[in-house]
C-alpha cells in the first residue's frame, strides 16, 4: 500500500500506471513461487522463511531511503527482490503452518481440519485488516508531524518561500493578496508532498523492523519435529 498510495499522490500516477509498476512484483512471483515451492520439500520452511523476511528486510530498507522526485522506475530492480521475498516468505509461512498442524495432529479428522483451518483463515484477514489499519494510522500521524516540523523549524525560510511565489504570482493575479493566496496553496502542497514523502519512508522503516522482530523471535521457537523431507520418505 506504500508504493501506490506513493506514486498515486506524489507523482499522480493512475491506476493503470500504478499497476505497471506493481507488475515488477506481480509476474516474477509467478516464477518464483515454483521454484520455492520445490526447495521448501528440500530445506526447513522456517529457513525460507526467514530467508523472505531477511529480503523483505533489506527492500524496505532501500525503499525507505526515497525522495519526492522517486517515480515508477524507481522501485521496479528492488520490485524484483521484493518478488522473491514474498514468494519465500509466503511458501515458507503456509509450509510451516501445514507442519505444524500435522505435527500437532490438527489434520487428523475432518473436524480438526475444519477448525484449525478457520483459525488461521480468521487470524489471516484479521491480521491483514489490523495492518492496513495501523500503517495508515502511522502515515497519518507521521505526515502531520513532518508537515509541523517543516513549517515550524523553517519559518524564515517559510516566509521567504512564501514571499518569492507571490512575487512569481503578482503578474498573473489580480492583486497582492490573490497573488500571496496563491502562493501559501503552492507552498501547502509542496510542503504535504515532503511531509507524505517524509512519512512514506517512516512505513519502510516501520516494515523493517516489525520483519526484523519477528526473525529475532523466530530464534526462540522450538525445532520442527517433521519436515516435508520427511513426509517425502515415507510409504
Amino acid at each position: 500500500m506504500l508504493v501506490p498510495g506513493f506514486l498515486g499522490n506524489i507523482q499522480r500516477y493512475r491506476p493503470l500506471e500504478t499497476g505497471h509498476t506493481l507488475a515488477w512484483v506481480a509476474l516474477p512471483m509467478l516464477i518464483f513461487v515454483w521454484l520455492v515451492a520445490i526447495l521448501v520439500i528440500y530445506l526447513d520452511s522456517r529457513v525460507v522463511l526467514a530467508v523472505g523476511l531477511g529480503l523483505g528486510v533489506v527492500c524496505c530498507w532501500l525503499w525507505s531511503h526515497l525522495d519526492s522526485s522517486w517515480a515508477g522506475n524507481s522501485f521496479q530492480i528492488v520490485e524484483l527482490l521484493m518478488s522473491a521475498a514474498l514468494a519465500c516468505t509466503y511458501i515458507g509461512l503456509v509450509s510451516s503452518i501445514v507442519l505444524e498442524g500435522l505435527e500437532a495432529g490438527a489434520l487428523t479428522s475432518p473436524s480438526n481440519a475444519a477448525t484449525f483451518s478457520g483459525f488461521m483463515h480468521f487470524i489471516r484477514i484479521f491480521g491483514g485488516q489490523v495492518g492496513v489499519a495501523a500503517m495508515n494510522r502511522a502515515l497519518s500521524v507521521r505526515e502531520r508531524f513532518h508537515s509541523n516540523i517543516l513549517v515550524q523549524m523553517n519559518e524564515w525560510l517559510t516566509d521567504k518561500r512564501v514571499h518569492t511565489l507571490t512575487a512569481g504570482m503578482l503578474p498573473h493575479s489580480s492583486g497582492p493578496e490573490g497573488a500571496q493566496s496563491r502562493a501559501v496553496a503552492i507552498l501547502s502542497q509542496q510542503v504535504r508532498a515532503q511531509a507524505y514523502t517524509l512519512a512514506t519512508s517512516d512505513g519502510f522503516i516501520l516494515i523493517t523492523w516489525v520483519a526484523f522482530s519477528y526473525l529475532f523471535l523466530m530464534l526462540f521457537l522450538r525445532p520442527g519435529k517433521i519436515s516435508f523431507k520427511d513426509l517425502k520418505k515415507m510409504p
